[in-house]
């Protein structure tokens, strides 16, 4: 967990930044679709779970960006090394709980390790636990079941909070192709639409040539 504290008076954002944090709701949404073909074939081929590597495409992307990196803490911002995902996982009751899977640049190695804290959260080894207090994370989620157009999260404004949150939807099949719907909500306060639009391009980049499965 850890970060840098960035310097707000060399930072070129400084005046967005002092703009946007007094907001009372300072997140901005943008839902757009992925081409997830290449991925989904591969996944098939190398039977490997499609979920699991959608997931990683999307936390390495994100970790590139650095600005998916900055949080609020206290009156500044920090920049964390690494970030790491929180997801929804459907349990066999049809409720479902908070599973977290750390970092890795290596597939295969966040893999094993996601397997693992998957087969716990659904054999209800696991507390009901939201990492709450946790910045370095991203909050992903995914509606399997709908192929939306527009999204929005649930946010407690009592807090401070900056974190991403990430949602996947449905994927739907157009010319051969396989499409799915996300939902990316981040806080304006510390990225653009700049900074969004650059995560979907290294994301959708990834997802056309998932070299990471070996």
């Amino acid at each position: 967990m850890n970060y840098t504290k960035l310097n707000l008076t060399q930072w070129s954002r400084k005046n967005q930044f002092e703009f946007f944090k007094k907001y009372d709701n300072p997140f901005f949404n943008i839902c757009s679709f992925l081409d997830v073909t290449e991925l989904y074939k591969l996944c098939k081929q190398r039977e490997v779970s499609f979920s699991t590597a959608l997931l990683f495409a999307s936390i390495d992307s994100a970790n590139k960006i650095k600005e998916f990196r900055y949080r609020l803490k206290g009156d500044g911002v920090v920049v964390y090394d690494s970030i790491y995902a929180g997801s929804t996982i459907l349990n066999d009751d049809e409720t479902f709980n908070f599973c977290y899977f750390e970092y890795n640049s290596d597939f295969a190695a966040f893999n094993k390790n996601a397997l693992v804290q998957i087969e716990n959260s659904q054999n209800n080894s696991v507390e009901f636990d939201g990492r709450n207090q946790e910045l370095n994370i991203i909050h992903f989620s995914t509606i399997p079941w709908i192929s939306f157009t527009s999204f929005s999260n649930p946010r407690n404004y009592k807090t401070n909070d900056s974190i991403p949150k990430i949602v996947f939807g449905k994927y739907y099949e157009k010319e051969g192709r396989k499409y799915m719907p996300i939902s990316v909500e981040v806080h304006h306060a510390l990225m653009d639409g700049l900074h969004l639009g650059q995560y979907l391009e290294k994301l959708q980049n990834l997802l056309n040539y998932p070299n990471f499965i070996r």
